[in-house]
């Protein structure tokens, strides 16, 4: 059951559009974008066969890459892995050696507590799942606004994002609710514990709490 889980929620994550459209605007030399995702500055972005670092940014506003472009650019796509802390680690540490091309990183933590329903039920299963959004980010010169700033709020983006597919899938029951869990150093701090040593990097990024269910199949009420 544990495996059907994540293999679901693997789906959902590769459902997210990591594409938008921005504008150039002449006269402030940005591009305009309506909802920037989770692009964030120091990062990479894709227009059409080239490749362009995002100098600045201001969410859901413009960014800056230092050339003039009006289209559709793409981030990166995050990188999904499942489990316990141990084995989501192993997996994610040897999968890449650049940390770039593992990153955004959606973790579905294996502490998972699901119930299942009967026959009579239009219901497969529901469960109450931790996912993780979560990015590099600089623990020697970030203060904690920096933190926030270009790391938590992006990944709260990409969350956001994240709740959008599971409402726009009707294999799923809708979510009215949800929480949110800010980290500013991921694995140093934490308020009532400590994630130390998880996951071997630098991150930072938020904690998504929900009830998942999922409808039968062919029942997509």
């Amino acid at each position: 059951m544990i495996e059907d889980i994540s293999q679901a929620i693997e789906g959902l994550v590769g459902q997210l559009d990591n594409t938008f459209q921005g504008v150039f605007n002449t006269s402030l030399d940005v591009i305009e974008v309506c909802n920037t995702k989770w692009a964030r500055a120091g990062k990479m972005i894709q227009f059409g066969n080239d490749e362009f670092l995002i100098q600045t940014i201001q969410y859901d506003q413009f960014f800056t890459t230092g050339d003039a472009q009006t289209g559709m650019f793409t981030i990166a796509p995050p990188y999904f892995v499942p489990g316990t802390p141990i084995s989501a680690n192993r997996e994610w540490t040897i999968a890449d050696n650049n940390l770039m091309d593992k990153t955004p990183l959606v973790w579905l933590l294996h502490d998972i507590r699901y119930r299942k329903f009967g026959r009579e039920s239009v219901f497969e299963w529901e469960a109450d799942l931790r996912l993780f959004f979560l990015d590099e980010t600089n623990t020697a010169q970030f203060y904690t606004r920096d933190h926030i700033q270009n790391v938590v709020v992006p990944m709260s983006k990409l969350a956001e994002e994240f709740i959008k597919v599971v409402n726009a899938d009707r294999s799923y029951l809708t979510l009215d609710q949800w929480e949110v869990l800010n980290f500013t150093r991921f694995g140093t701090e934490r308020e009532g514990g400590s994630f130390s040593n998880i996951l071997d990097a630098n991150l930072s990024g938020v904690e998504l709490r929900i009830q998942l269910t999922k409808y039968k199949e062919n029942c997509k009420c």
